[in-house]
């Protein structure tokens, strides 16, 4: 191995450019952090900071809405260690708002604390050292959010629903003098030619609009919650379902769909979502008490008060007639066949009330005509009594032993006497 040759590297230019910049870099070192450890720098983009709950803007309702968004330049002093390495979240600078009594704009004086107050180094000075802002009433305004569709059209056998945003409503925020002039917020879509065959959903901006049409721009001092909105533009399958209407409360042994009846329409052409109208058969228009059976006038539903969620009628009728022509008749009844049934083992239930009288039945023309009182039944039902003795008005089913299509309207009561044994 060659020995090291000291005098070679001496008398070696280059080595000796290295050894002189290595031993002029220690000596600032020796210096800097020895003799002169104090320096002055400037940190830089330090943000103005406007705490929401100050107490001079609280007191009078106002609010930054211009000029809280700038930075400035802090300048500091402190050991070199601590200062090269501030960085400009190590500063707190703000304005002060003590003569900030009523909108408008102010020349504010800046003020410059450190964030950690036992930070090692000192703030000499802030430029600039005043700042101007511009203070209003900020103001909310919820409003509902209008959608404006173009450009797209629906395949053969579909249309186009009603297109919506949601959220359906924004909060618009600002100062007064600003949100007061937002008449309308919309959200506006275009297509180009769009051919649509089921419902689509694409996003929107939100705009603001003033009361003359001219759009409102969005910015630092007027905002919305809701920036952008999703548009749900919905693709209704047209389909011509039958109508018709159900009973309800029909005594045991009455068949619904035995009823007869007329409608002044018999079909309607809708449109709804695809995969409801592939599993609808017929719609409903409503229900018909039978127990309260107004044969004689007959009833009138609402149709779009029927149709399922999602569905537009696309016929020129909004309601539909149900009548009973002449097929049929009501009648009252004495009715002296009252029996009790399931009576409990341990007491006796007779009934007080010998005969039922007024006892209205409807049904068939034909059938209530045939119909006797000898040919109604009613029964007390001894389960649902209660067990105590003495007399107890209690309600009554009514039935019929002839088979026709006939039941009774109303309701009806006797009187029971209950007796233990």
């Amino acid at each position: 191995m060659k020995k090291l040759d000291f005098q070679r590297l001496m008398d070696d230019s280059r080595f000796m450019k290295v050894l002189s910049v290595g031993v002029a870099i220690l000596f600032w070192f020796v210096v800097a952090f020895t003799i002169s450890p104090t320096i002055t720098t400037t940190v830089s983009d330090v943000p103005i900071t406007i705490s929401g709950s100050n107490e001079t803007l609280s007191s009078v309702g106002l609010d930054v809405v211009d000029g809280q968004n700038r930075t400035v330049r802090v300048k500091v002093e402190g050991r070199r260690e601590v200062v090269g390495s501030l960085k400009p979240s190590d500063i707190v600078v703000y304005p002060v708002l003590t003569s900030v009594t009523e909108a408008g704009k102010y020349t504010c004086s800046l003020r410059a604390v450190k964030a950690d107050s036992a930070a090692d180094f000192t703030i000499l000075s802030v430029s600039p050292e005043q700042v101007e802002l511009t203070f209003d009433r900020v103001k909310t305004l919820k409003t509902e959010l209008s959608v404006a569709v173009s450009g797209y059209t629906a395949e053969e056998g579909y249309i186009l629903g009603s297109s919506a945003a949601n959220p359906k409503e924004i909060t618009v925020k600002g100062p007064e003098s600003a949100v007061d002039q937002v008449a309308k917020a919309e959200v506006r879509l275009d297509g180009k030619d769009t051919k649509l065959a089921k419902t689509a959903k694409v996003e929107a901006e939100v705009r603001l609009y003033a009361a003359d049409g001219s759009e409102i721009e969005l910015g630092s001092t007027l905002s919305v919650d809701t920036p952008k909105v999703q548009v749900t533009i919905p693709v209704l399958k047209k389909a011509t379902l039958p109508l018709k209407v159900a009973f309800t409360n029909l005594p045991s042994g009455l068949d619904g769909s035995a009823l007869q009846y007329d409608l002044s329409e018999t079909a309607i052409q809708v449109a709804g979502p695809a995969e409801t109208v592939d599993r609808m058969t017929a719609i409903t228009l409503g229900y018909v008490n039978v127990l309260d059976f107004d044969y004689k006038n007959g009833y009138t539903f609402q149709v779009q008060d029927q149709l399922p969620t999602g569905f537009v009628n696309l016929d020129d009728f909004d309601s539909v007639a149900v009548s009973f022509g002449s097929r049929y008749d009501g009648g009252s009844f004495t009715v002296s066949n009252i029996n009790v049934i399931n009576a409990p083992e341990n007491y006796d239930i007779s009934v007080v009330t010998r005969r039922l009288y007024g006892v209205k039945f409807v049904g068939l023309r034909g059938d209530i005509d045939a119909l006797e009182g000898t040919d109604i039944v009613a029964e007390v039902d001894g389960s649902s009594i209660e067990l105590k003795n003495g007399q107890y008005n209690v309600p009554v089913q009514l039935s019929t032993t002839s088979g026709a299509m006939v039941w009774p309207t109303g309701s009806y009561e006797v009187v029971v006497k209950v007796s233990a044994k």
